[in-house]
């Protein structure tokens, strides 16, 4: 329990801080991530060693290839925009984050963390449009809604 605790808290740390930094500069820091994704890995660790029932290999193995099927599906996204309306709708560091989160949450909820994000992200953009705030195809940081969408999936796991 302890352990869930602890890593509850780095997460949320990690994704405030990228969100912060994205809503200021519309970047990601490429050390953040790489940090969410050791401390992932260091957290199925962690599971794997703690549980005998859990094959640790197996988790790692499973969730670094779910990993790189989120990486291909949102950058398949991304491509796909950027070829039919001219705008990245998807920066790298959203792909990126939203692949390393897989190594967190695995494949079903990080599913599910990209539905509400995608749906968070598509009432804000209906709010600002409604308000007359955002210029057609207007640009803005997708990170904070992905972390929310991270965040609640893995509490949505840990209750």
């Amino acid at each position: 329990m302890f352990t869930i605790i602890s890593f509850t808290f780095i997460l949320l740390y990690i994704l405030s801080s990228i969100s912060i930094e994205d809503i200021k500069t519309m970047l990601i820091n490429e050390k953040k991530l790489i940090s969410l994704g050791i401390l992932g890995l260091l957290y199925l660790l962690c599971i794997g060693l703690s549980n005998q029932e859990i094959n640790t290999l197996y988790l790692l193995l499973n969730n670094s290839f779910s990993m790189l099927i989120v990486f291909i599906v949102m950058f398949s996204i991304s491509y796909i925009s950027y070829k039919i309306l001219g705008v990245n709708s998807l920066g790298m560091g959203d792909i990126k984050l939203s692949s390393f989160s897989t190594i967190w949450l695995g494949f079903e909820l990080s599913f599910l963390s990209l539905c509400i994000s995608f749906l968070l992200s598509a009432i804000y953009s209906l709010y600002g449009k409604l308000t007359k705030r955002f210029i057609p195809l207007q640009q803005y940081p997708f990170a904070p809604f992905l972390s929310i969408g991270i965040f609640y999936s893995w509490i949505i796991d840990k209750i």
